[in-house]
Order: structure tokens, then sequence, then C-alpha cells
């Protein structure tokens, strides 16, 4: 006996990469709000928070990438 697909028919769900979405934003805001810690600690006027801004997107965005990369080689 085969087991059942437990996959609904080896399409990835919404469900899946919805934990993407949320890493995504979850990334992004502690960055910025660690750039404004070090912005008040540093007398700095934005940089360090346009920096983290920049790096959480960045950084999430290749993790992102490369997860759906993964994902689309084991479906072959």
């Amino acid at each position: 006996m085969s087991e059942p697909n437990k996959g609904g028919g080896g399409r990835p769900g919404p469900a899946k990469y919805a934990g993407l979405g949320i890493q995504f934003a979850v990334t992004i805001l502690l960055f910025v709000l660690a750039g404004q810690w070090a912005d008040r600690k540093m007398g700095t006027d934005g940089l360090f928070t346009i920096l983290g801004t920049f790096l959480a997107f960045g950084g999430t965005l290749y993790s992102l990438i490369r997860h759906l990369n993964k994902d689309n080689q084991d479906r072959r």
C-alpha cells in the first residue's frame, strides 16, 4: 500500500508560503528597531535605521529566493 499524497496533489498550498511573508515582515521590523536603537546610542539621524532596513530587505529577499528555488528543484 502506498501512502496518500499529503501535499495536495504535489502542489504547495498557500499555508506553506505564509510563513515566508511573516518572516519577511518580522526581520525588517527587527532590523529597523535595532537601527533606531543604534541611532539613539550614536546620535546619528537615521543612518543605522536606513542601513538596517536595506540589510534586512536584501537578506530576507535573498533567503526567500533561495527557498523558492529549492522548492522548485525539489518538485522536478
